[in-house]
């Protein structure tokens, strides 16, 4: 066996992984024994040492096993060293923390990988916090770059994360803060993936709370609590509150653990009482995790009663959804649901409530997890165009009255040979006076025409409007910047539309877009709208990817690398380029390569 000047003195990872491999056999037998007590003393005498060489037999083993149980040893050992107030050296963290940023950017990685890198950099990021006073930019720039291309693995680092500092959090806030509501806020994507929503929630609430606690952040605290609260509303709606329900255990379990870990201030008591005052309105059978919280936070010792949040038996039975509207839309098809809609009888919310249960239904129906009559289809159109027309709805349901367009459309189109030509209509009229409105329907219709004639006219329509607003002026687009992202993806869209017909046309306003782009660069504008418009644009390859023929795989090709070699884009605009790139190549059937810049 070694000693501990011949596992620690050596820049070779493979004694320790020898070491490792013998932990790992049977208590009695002399191996295993043998190296319990040489590890035993290196985790007293040599903690730091230990850590390093863990990572790295971590970072470069080719065991994966061995791997796995280097970083399972190292978070029991730190946290070992935690409980007993023990701390890592300020030499040792230097060397520590851009090693483990390695480990955290590693390709493919694993699940149970990442529960244990969660709580190794905890460890240390905590370390940090008491003897680092530089901080730990590496791993803010890491969560940026995490929350671009591994979502999930952003938000397991993050949870466990003390409060770094306002200068670290700023370095992804928004990428994160845009991530959150992506999952919450969007029950057709990934609606099944339990695990992926439960981690927003636990993230939303975790950054509300570092972010109740600062003078600029309160108002984006409070926004957060909008979207959590109204994604809970939509599982109610939707019929799986014991979706939120689980959701919720797993809140009230996550902050038992954070309440002990991090001292919580008043007004982050404050705030997490709010929350469980308003979750206890959403759903039949909330109210048990809503009072675990609340009773929670009231122990502590900077809980401060406030009568606004106070549970009471009184709020609990009084505070509620309204399951009446529930009850009522459970019992009606799509398209009684959709009359009920255009009435225009209904309250705003009741409204966007009732449209947000339609496009569930009819979600379902596209996924065949249900069936709605072609008969019902068809009669559709008409009261859909009255919503489309009507003025003043709200901006919300005006977006899930896109949606639901979508999915008429695609069954009318795919299996009825129903063009709807109203809603075209609609498009090619209405484009100059209700540009926000058309665009927005325009780039709902996802689906790929074969027969473009009745398209074409819309398309012309938009153009000039398309063109203006890609050259708007600084000062417009301060003033508003949705009508850019609009005309942005609309132009994608367009492009898509006329490249067999008039390509001339098609590359025209791909060169706008681009030259757009790059003059927003140049005017530091880029974070507020292009990443936005970038991010729009994924979402329409993403549904339309499997559909491109071998030239629509060019025209998106060579869009993407135009972009991407616009100097000064910055490097968290760029990961979604690339993700968009892999979209492409794993949605499409053709020989091709990667360009050199998407690998590097």
């Amino acid at each position: 066996m070694f000693s501990a000047r011949d596992l620690l003195a050596t820049p070779s990872h493979e004694g320790l992984s020898y070491v490792v491999d013998q932990l790992f056999k049977p208590e009695e037998t002399y191996e295993c024994q043998s190296a319990q007590a040489l590890y035993k003393f290196c985790v007293t005498n040599f903690s730091n040492c230990l850590t390093l060489m863990l990572l790295n037999v971590y970072l470069h083993s080719s065991d994966d096993l061995n791997r796995f149980r280097a970083i399972c040893l190292l978070s029991e050992t730190l946290t070992c060293l935690r409980n007993l107030s023990s701390e890592l050296s300020l030499v040792a963290l230097d060397v520590i923390k851009p090693l483990l940023v390695s480990c955290l950017t590693m390709p493919e990685a694993r699940k149970p990988d990442t529960k244990m890198l969660r709580r190794i950099v905890s460890c240390v990021a905590r370390n940090v916090v008491e003897v680092d006073r530089n901080g730990w930019d590496e791993l803010g720039d890491c969560m940026l770059t995490l929350v671009n291309t591994d979502p999930l693995r952003a938000f397991n680092i993050f949870l466990d994360l003390p409060l770094l500092g306002d200068g670290f959090l700023n370095r992804f806030l928004k990428d994160l803060v845009e991530e959150i509501d992506e999952v919450l806020l969007n029950p057709e994507k990934d609606r099944d993936n339990e695990e992926y929503w439960t981690l927003a929630l636990e993230t939303s609430v975790k950054l509300g709370i570092q972010l109740s606690d600062s003078k600029t952040g309160f108002d984006l605290a409070r926004e957060i609590l909008g979207t959590v609260f109204k994604s809970a509303d939509n599982l109610v709606m939707h019929g799986k509150e014991e979706f939120l329900q689980r959701g919720l255990a797993h809140l009230v379990k996550f902050l038992a653990q954070d309440v002990n870990m991090c001292r919580y201030s008043r007004n982050q008591c404050e705030f997490v009482s709010e929350f469980a005052f308003n979750i206890l309105g959403i759903g039949k059978h909330t109210h048990g995790a809503a009072r675990k919280i609340y009773q929670m936070v009231t122990k502590l010792e900077n809980s401060v009663c406030n009568q606004a949040f106070k549970l009471s038996d009184s709020v609990v039975e009084n505070q509620g959804f309204d399951l009446d509207l529930y009850n009522k839309l459970n019992t009606l098809s799509a398209l009684e649901i959709l009359r009920m809609v255009a009435s225009t009888t209904m309250d705003d919310k009741s409204r966007e409530i009732a449209v947000g249960r339609l496009h569930y239904l009819l979600c379902d129906h596209t996924s065949n997890r249900a069936k709605i009559d072609v008969s019902e289809m068809r009669q559709m159109k008409k009261p859909l165009m009255s919503c489309l027309t009507e003025v003043g709805v709200p901006e919300n349901t005006f977006k899930l009255l896109g949606k639901v367009v979508f999915h008429v459309a695609l069954e009318l189109l795919c299996y009825q040979e129903d063009r709807w030509f109203d809603l075209w209509d609609y498009i090619a009229a209405e484009c100059e006076s209700e540009f926000e409105r058309t665009a927005y329907i325009f780039q709902c219709l996802t689906m790929m025409v074969n027969d473009k004639e009745y398209v074409i006219p819309a398309v012309n329509n938009l153009l000039p409007e398309i063109r203006r607003r890609l050259i708007n002026s600084p000062g417009e687009l301060l003033v508003d910047n949705s009508g850019w992202v609009l005309a942005f993806v609309s132009g994608f869209c367009a492009a898509i539309h006329l490249f067999e017909s008039d390509i001339d046309t098609a590359d025209e306003i791909l060169d706008k877009m681009v030259d757009s782009v790059r003059e927003l660069v140049e005017r530091d504008m880029e974070v507020g709208l292009v990443r936005r418009g970038f991010r729009d644009l994924e979402s329409i390859v993403k549904k339309q990817v499997e559909s491109y023929n071998a030239d629509e795989y060019k025209l998106v090709k060579d869009l993407l690398w135009e972009l991407y070699e616009i100097k000064g884009l910055r490097m968290e605009s760029k990961m979604v380029l690339w993700r968009i790139n892999v979209f492409l190549e794993k949605g499409t059937q053709f020989d091709k390569e990667f360009p050199e810049s998407f690998t590097q």
